[in-house]
This record gives C-alpha cells, sequence and structure tokens, in this order.
C-alpha cells in the first residue's frame, strides 16, 4: 500500500512544518474501493449500490455552473413551450406569481420624523405608475413580470435607468426588464483583473462587477433592425438586479422552476391528447355503403353500376372521418375499426397521481393547480397552506425583497435625495432611509370570523401589537389611524351615531335543561 508524505510551508514564508504521514492511498485493487475486485463488500448506503438494483443509475456529479451550462438553453426553450400549450404549466406559474407578489410587496418606513415618514410614503406612491421604462406596468406590475419571468425561464434581470430631470419623473429612476436569453450563458472569457462566467463578470474576489448583454432579444435579433443588436455590452452590475432561485451553493444562474416537471408534463399532456382523439374517433357515426357483384351481373352491368357512382361524384369520394360520413367502397373491400378499450375508472386517479407529482415539483398545492377539492376540507387545506405561506414567505423575502426590491429601493432612495424630491431634515440619520420593511399583500383569512377573534385575543394577551397586525395585512397603521380618525370626525360633524357591534343574545335558563344551566367553570359578575 503506498504512502503519501505532505509537506505543508506557511504562507507567506518560506518555513515549512514537520513532515507527517498522511492517510494512506487507496490502489484500484483496493476491495474497499468503489468499482473494486469481486466479492467486495456492499456500499454503506443502498443507493449508493451499483449492484442490478441501481446499476442503470448514472448520475452526474457535475458542478452547479457545469448543469446549467449544459441543460440550461434547452430547459429554457423546453419551459416556455409549457408556459406557451400547456394549461398546468400556465396554472402552475400563476399560482407563484398571485402568492409571492400578488398586488405587490411595498416597502414601509417606520421613521420618527412624522412629516418625513408621511413624505416619503406619498412619493413612493407617486413614483409607482412611472416605474416602468416601457410604460406599461406600475411598478407591483414589473414584480408579477420578473417573478413569471425567473419560473418560466429561469432567471429575470432588470436595469436601472436613471432619468434626466427634464423627463419629469417624480423620482429619476425607471426599470427596463430583461429576459434571461439577453445575458447569454455560453460567453466566458478571462479578462485583466478576473473573469467572465456565464455573461457575469467577477473580479478575482469573486464579487460580481457586471454584466454583458446583447441589446435585444437573441431570439428577435432577426426583427430588430439595429446595426448593434448583435454586440455585447457590458453593463456594471450595480445598475443590474438578477432575479433567481439560487438552489446550490456557487450557482451563478438561474434554472426554470419547472424543470423537474417537465418530463410528467409533456407525457401527461401526449397521453391526453391521444386520449382526447380516442374519443372522438369512437364517438364519430360513420356508415360505408359497399356494393358486391353478384353472380348474374356481368362485366358490362359492372361497369355501369360503376359509372353511375363515378357520375354522381366524380370518382369514389376519398374524405377524413367526420360525423354522419357515407363512405363508398370499392368491390370486395371492407372495414374493420379497432377497439380501443376504455381506461375505465383508472383515469382520474392516474391523472391524480401525475399531477400531485407536478404539484410537488413547482411547490404549489394540488387542490389549487388542478381545481380538485373532491378529497378537500378546510381543515386539510388550512393545514397545507399554513406550511405553503412559510414557503411563499421564503421567496417574498429571499427572493423578490432581496434580490429585487431592495436594490431597486435603495437606488430610488438616492436618487429621491439627489434630485431634491426628497428633502432631509439634518436631525434624521441617513442611515434611517435604508431601514424600511417590505410588506406583501396580505394572506386572505381562510375563516374570518376566527381568524380575527383569534388575533384580538393575541393582542389582549399582550402577545402581539396592533401595528404588528396592521403591518401583516399589508397596511400602514398611520394610515389607518388617520383614516379612522377622518371618519369619526366626519361622522361627529353629521350626526352619525358611533356603530356598536351587536352582541350574541343571551337565552334564559331553561329548568330541567343540563345544557341551559350555568357551568360552574365559567367566571360570572354579581349583579
Amino acid at each position: 500500500m503506498a504512502v503519501a508524505t505532505t509537506r505543508v510551508r506557511f504562507k507567506g514564508t518560506d518555513v515549512y512544518a514537520e513532515q507527517f504521514r498522511g492517510a494512506p492511498t487507496m490502489s484500484a485493487a483496493d476491495p474497499f474501493t468503489a468499482g473494486g475486485a469481486a466479492g467486495a463488500p456492499s456500499s454503506p448506503h443502498q443507493a449508493a449500490s451499483v449492484g442490478r438494483r441501481l446499476g442503470g443509475w448514472r448520475a452526474s456529479a457535475m458542478g452547479p455552473n457545469a448543469v446549467v451550462a449544459a441543460d440550461g438553453q434547452r430547459l429554457q426553450a423546453r419551459s416556455r413551450d409549457l408556459a406557451r400549450n400547456n394549461p398546468i404549466a400556465v396554472r402552475a406559474s400563476s399560482l407563484i406569481q398571485t402568492h409571492t407578489v400578488g398586488s405587490g410587496i411595498v416597502p414601509q418606513w417606520t421613521l420618527s420624523n412624522a412629516k418625513l415618514n408621511q413624505a416619503i410614503h406619498e412619493l413612493y406612491a407617486d413614483w409607482i405608475p412611472y416605474a416602468d421604462a416601457d410604460g406599461l406596468l406600475d411598478f407591483n406590475g414589473l414584480q408579477n413580470l420578473a417573478v413569471g419571468e425567473m419560473v418560466e425561464g429561469g432567471e429575470s434581470f432588470g436595469r436601472m435607468r436613471t432619468r434626466k430631470l427634464s423627463d419629469g419623473l417624480p423620482v429619476p429612476l425607471q426599470i427596463q426588464m430583461l429576459p434571461t436569453e439577453q445575458v447569454p450563458l455560453y460567453y466566458s472569457a478571462a479578462i485583466a483583473g478576473g473573469t467572465v462566467v456565464q455573461g457575469i463578470e467577477r473580479n478575482l474576489l469573486g464579487q460580481r462587477q457586471a454584466f454583458w448583454m446583447y441589446r435585444a432579444n437573441p431570439g428577435d435579433m432577426n426583427m430588430d433592425m439595429s446595426v448593434d443588436s448583435a454586440l455585447l455590452t457590458r453593463v456594471p452590475a450595480a445598475d443590474v438586479f438578477h432575479l433567481y432561485n439560487l438552489r446550490r451553493i456557487g450557482q451563478m444562474r438561474g434554472l426554470p422552476w419547472l424543470a423537474a416537471a417537465m418530463t410528467p408534463l409533456y407525457h401527461i399532456g401526449s397521453y391526453q391528447d391521444a386520449e382526447r382523439d380516442r374519443k372522438k374517433t369512437v364517438a364519430m357515426l360513420v356508415g360505408f355503403i359497399k356494393r358486391n357483384a353478384s353472380r348474374e351481373m356481368s362485366a358490362d352491368d359492372l361497369a355501369a353500376a360503376w359509372g353511375q357512382t363515378l357520375r354522381e361524384f366524380g370518382g369514389l369520394p376519398q374524405v377524413a372521418l367526420e360525423p354522419a360520413t357515407m363512405q363508398y367502397l370499392d368491390v370486395g373491400e371492407d372495414v374493420e375499426f379497432t377497439q380501443p378499450a376504455d381506461v375505465g375508472g383508472n383515469y382520474e386517479a392516474f391523472i391524480a397521481a401525475n399531477y400531485r407529482e407536478v404539484a410537488a415539483a413547482a411547490d404549489v398545492l394540488y387542490e389549487e393547480l388542478t381545481g380538485d377539492w373532491k378529497n378537500a376540507n378546510d381543515r386539510t387545506f388550512r393545514a397545507q397552506f399554513n406550511t405553503f405561506k412559510r414557503r411563499a414567505s421564503q421567496w417574498q423575502y429571499g427572493l423578490v425583497g432581496f434580490q429585487f426590491l431592495r436594490p431597486v429601493i435603495n437606488r430610488w432612495v438616492d436618487l429621491a435625495i439627489a434630485s431634491g424630491a426628497l428633502r432631509v431634515p439634518k436631525s434624521v440619520r441617513m442611515q434611517d432611509l435604508y431601514r424600511y420593511q417590505l410588506i406583501p399583500q396580505r394572506w386572505d383569512y381562510l375563516n374570518p370570523k376566527q381568524d380575527i377573534e383569534a388575533v384580538q385575543a393575541e393582542m389582549a394577551a399582550g402577545l402581539t401589537a396592533r401595528s404588528v397586525e396592521v403591518a401583516k395585512r399589508g397596511d400602514n397603521v398611520d394610515q389607518i389611524d388617520q383614516a379612522r380618525a377622518a371618519d369619526q370626525a366626519r361622522e361627529r360633524k353629521l350626526g352619525i351615531q358611533p356603530m356598536v357591534l351587536a352582541q350574541p343574545a343571551k337565552t334564559a335558563p331553561v329548568d330541567g335543561d343540563p345544557a341551559a344551566q350555568p357551568n360552574p367553570d365559567e367566571e360570572t359578575t354579581g349583579s
């Protein structure tokens, strides 16, 4: 057995540590190595076995970026094909957008200066309709577009474009959305002071410095008349946000979210097409007219019979099978139909099993994905949905919030101050302007009465605060209080009596009815 000897030098010096004996190296003939001689002990893990059960499992050991380079473009093309043609794929993407963004994730500042706090919220609300460089969506719509592109294409890019003061925007900032294909996966190069890998330039410390982008989508270049549309442009990383689901350490580019669901989606789609064609063919009512030549008919008689048919139809009709078709046949011809067996009662179970697999791969709920609620009830759905809300919160804060919203909002604050749109008193620290909460659209109550009563009980017990619960709903407690105060002042001015919530009626106890007798465990108040 060979023994490895290693010399260790202290970094930055010429001093070597004392030599030490390394671990013994395994020879190829060692029976304990993978793929050793016959009769070697089995692998400690069954999943690592190379026997007949798992011998066909050829797993790849490629790194995250090598995987993206090998399969990224094909997966993107197939994902976009499913998004165009497969209803379940469309629904999965829509659900992720709906639960992650909804009507928009908004920043909420809690500055000590009440006047400045109100001013920054009003300025942000004024800017939202002007955020899109194309002028087609507001900023909340851009969030949905970015998430949809990330799900379908694996990632989305956005460029923060600073505008001139003369453009008349509330804050001189707009967002230009870019598809994943515009940052080429194939472009890698060694440059001075760093490298470019998959279109992303990094320095020697691994920090992102720039993105190399086409000026137009490569798939639309034949429609773009610009002479430089096929050229790559270097865009500083500080001006770009990159939204993707980071699944492996070191992964630089994203993959479509439905990658694990593509195979079942494709095959179940083909199966359903075949099943629809089968039922359509079986449902057709088609008649065939066959004329046999009798023994008494001479050749001349037969020719005269066919001549009459030719005169009527101009030849023997050759048509596709359509309902109520009457098709003439040649003499001696016959038709024999295949008798396809019906799938019977297994169809729904088979489809449901496949769509449950798709739902698991897409990280969405099966009932919402398919509309099949027959085996669900409020308790089981509540349990599932509570877990899903945690997953969606990870997307909201870990992906959309950190990778997309924070770079944009921080730049928005910079330009709001630099342009003079937001005037900050000297008493307010600048770092306080970058401290804000990202508030998603609130989750609707599954049982409004019970859920609201539970929140009221938590506030009464001191387990939470009203401002916290209002923020969870996606609202601003200051705005709500101002609106309530304005309503109350208007009602007093108009002489409207305050609204009193109805209390449940109390029934008098009935003699002999145990259910109506007071409960000794309940608290009572004396008169």
